[in-house]
């Protein structure tokens, strides 16, 4: 069952999203209006527990420039006046936990997953930032909730088995990961692993690694993550023996 807090009547009604690029065409515009009232109206659903939506939302202002956004709910009764805050606070925290980590944020379904990766995907050389916020509450929408929201419903599979790449980019601010690159698509995975792997880890920095562990993947065989159990590095080029060096442990030199 998803927890709730109290809020206060009034306290938020309204999301406002500001878009910012040199150039903005009115197809982005429009999806991005239509990924928010995806967003909004799925938690508002999951939220009430009702097929029968009991808010309005409407935009209540835009401004030009860099592009202001002001989505507002309206009750359709009494009892719903709560619920308008109660929605806008769990888009905009849902938002930020999406942005921090792949884990799904209380009544985000599917769909809402989905329209928030979409949302977060506009942003590109024409598009440089998009920002959602509430009051002073500000969430700057990047490719990290993309690939959080595709590890979380894009990884349908989950199987043991071992992966190799060039060990780069590891990141301790959250859940401890590193990344290995595919050295042929250079595409990376996310390598979540124990804690006391960092000193091993740190060492095989931009060395070539196959780590071992439970493996989630896509429908069409996209390896996405893995839960690291063991890890083995690769010598390097420089480390190798040589062909002087294999003829003799063979017995080649007299």
């Amino acid at each position: 069952m998803e927890t709730r807090e109290l809020v206060q009547p009034g306290e938020h009604t309204s999301l406002t999203v500001d878009i910012d690029g040199p150039l903005l065409s009115f197809d982005k515009f429009r999806k991005a209006q239509e990924e928010l009232a995806t967003i909004l109206c799925e938690v508002e659903q999951n939220l009430a527990e009702s097929q029968r939506p009991s808010v309005s939302w409407v935009v209540s202002s835009v401004s030009s420039g860099s592009v202001h956004l002001t989505v507002k709910g309206i009750p359709k009764d009494e009892t719903a006046v709560v619920q308008v805050a109660e929605v806008v606070r769990a888009v905009e925290s849902g938002i930020a936990t999406l942005e921090e980590r792949p884990e799904r944020p209380p009544f985000f379904s599917d769909r809402a997953l989905e329209s928030a990766k979409a949302l977060a995907s506009l942003v590109d050389k024409d598009i440089l930032m998009i920002q959602v916020s509430v009051n002073s509450h500000k969430v700057n929408l990047t490719k990290h909730l993309v690939a959080n929201v595709d590890e979380l419903i894009g990884a349908k599979y989950k199987s043991f088995g071992s992966i190799e790449g060039l060990l780069k980019a590891i990141d301790l601010s959250r859940k401890p990961l590193f990344r290995i690159y595919d050295l042929i698509t250079n595409k990376s995975i996310k390598c979540y692993f124990p804690s006391n792997f960092i000193d091993q880890i740190k060492d095989a920095l931009g060395k070539r690694v196959a780590v071992y562990g439970l493996i989630c993947s896509r429908e069409d065989g996209q390896k996405v993550s893995i839960e690291v159990e063991e890890m083995e590095v690769f010598p390097s080029e420089q480390e190798l023996p040589s062909i002087e060096d294999i003829l003799g442990i063979l017995g080649g030199e007299e």
